[in-house]
């Protein structure tokens, strides 16, 4: 429901989604209503509800809502399908709100909600923050929520009865907050925006079932000690951060985690060379046992002299497999193709256990028959491995067994054992490279 459209409601079919000119908008949902959207038990369709569901799933918005108009049973199920996943524009989130209050069946499909922060673009009315609050106690079924509200509004959130399994916010992390991950028990994804209040204390029974975190070094200190954090976005973006004290601070309460943390991806401002890599180093200093390390870099250029002195931070890591970095800045030396060409055989020689290298999106592969290819190289080796393979089966099955020679059946088993081992090296980088793309913020 990413353009938020209008939904056929009442038995008259009017409309009452996200207008703001809808003045059917405000009005509770009634007994009538409810009674109307309830599927009818000898309905016209005679194939099972979850079928159509299915099948509605890939239709687009407008088709949903013309759908909707059928009978009673394609608005039920159609409705389900328009509100699972919601994401109002900034010009729709007040409408988008009042629908969830007043009708609370609705509020209920929602299982993905995004609500940007109404309150930077538009004098919102003083019961703004009451409306909010009814329409998230509705959205009872919501496993992801994303509210970029800025302040100390957490209050609005308590005693939701949703519990979430990912939570994306901005919003300020004080004692109101802490509450409300407190009450969030299912949590397992998490990025925390907000700002941090001091002397802030997360019980140690709280967010006992979260994995992957992003935030602020101060908020992290909260977070990872003593949980098993596996994956790790650090949130550096003023440019005095990225210096060696801090990241040796911040990498060393992450050595906490009880994940263990594999993963570890930093957005920073990236300015003097000499400092990135003095900061680098702090990680393997403290985290030298990472699967996966991701750089991104919102601000400023990346160099070739640091990308020269890479070799000295890789070594201290012991068993990396992935390595991204990314940038922003488009005339960097990331985004030089002919100078990055030969960095990842010259990094592999001191981080042997390496297997993965995305620059600024182009992505190379450790093979240990072909060496060092691009992606594009690997997907050209399957599908010539698979050639090759049905050719083979074809041979087998058509020749005669009376002209087969042992040393040929001796040869068949040993280029099959060999071109196995390659097939499952290829799909074991194909996860690497799956795993080694975080689900934060990134580029």
């Amino acid at each position: 429901m990413q353009n938020t459209p209008s939904v056929m409601h009442d038995t008259a079919h009017t409309e009452i989604g996200f207008s703001n000119e809808n003045p059917g908008m405000d009005h509770p949902e009634t007994h009538a209503d409810r009674s109307q959207d309830k599927p009818s038990a000898h309905g016209v369709l005679s194939i099972p509800s979850e079928l159509v569901h299915h099948i509605l799933k890939y239709l687009g918005d407008t088709d949903l809502v013309n759908t909707a108009i059928v009978c009673p049973s394609f608005r039920f199920i159609s409705q389900r399908v328009i509100y699972r996943n919601v994401e109002p524009t900034e010009d729709k989130v007040i409408p988008c709100l009042k629908c969830f209050a007043s009708y609370p069946h609705l509020a209920s499909c929602a299982r993905t909600l995004v609500l940007a922060d109404a309150t930077r673009h538009y004098n919102v009315f003083s019961n703004y923050f009451n409306l909010l609050r009814r329409a998230l106690l509705n959205a009872s079924s919501l496993t992801d929520l994303t509210i970029l509200l800025d302040g100390p509004y957490a209050r609005y959130l308590h005693g939701c009865s949703f519990r979430l399994r990912s939570l994306t916010t901005t919003l300020d992390w004080d004692r109101d907050f802490i509450k409300l991950i407190t009450e969030q028990t299912e949590l397992r994804n998490a990025m925390f925006g907000g700002r941090f209040v001091n002397d802030m204390v997360l019980p140690s029974a709280t967010l006992t079932k979260l994995t992957r975190v992003s935030a602020s070094p101060l908020v992290l200190a909260a977070v990872v000690p003593n949980r098993k954090i596996k994956e790790v976005e650090l949130c550096l973006l003023q440019q005095e951060l990225f210096k060696d004290d801090i990241l040796n601070t911040a990498s060393n309460i992450l050595s906490y985690s009880t994940g263990p943390l594999t993963a570890l991806q930093i957005i920073t401002h990236l300015s003097d060379t000499s400092d990135a890599l003095a900061a680098l180093k702090a990680i393997t200093r403290n985290l030298p046992r990472l699967n996966s390390f991701a750089f991104y870099s919102s601000d400023g250029a990346v160099s070739q002299e640091l990308l020269e002195a890479f070799p000295e931070f890789l070594s201290g890591f012991e068993c990396l497999r992935s390595l991204t970095l990314m940038s922003r800045n488009k005339a960097d030396a990331l985004h030089d193709k002919t100078f990055t060409a030969t960095l990842a055989s010259r990094w592999h020689t001191s981080c042997p256990s390496l297997q993965s290298v995305s620059l600024a999106g182009s992505i190379w592969l450790h093979n240990t028959r072909h060496g060092w290819v691009t992606l594009a190289d690997l997907e050209r080796l399957l599908r010539e491995r698979q050639g090759l393979l049905l050719s083979r089966q074809k041979y087998w099955i058509e020749v005669d067994p009376k002209t087969i020679s042992l040393d040929e059946v001796k040869s068949n088993l040993e280029e099959n054992n060999e071109d196995a081992e390659q097939g499952n090296q290829m799909e074991r980088q194909m996860i690497v490279l799956r795993d080694s793309i975080l689900q934060f913020g990134g580029p």
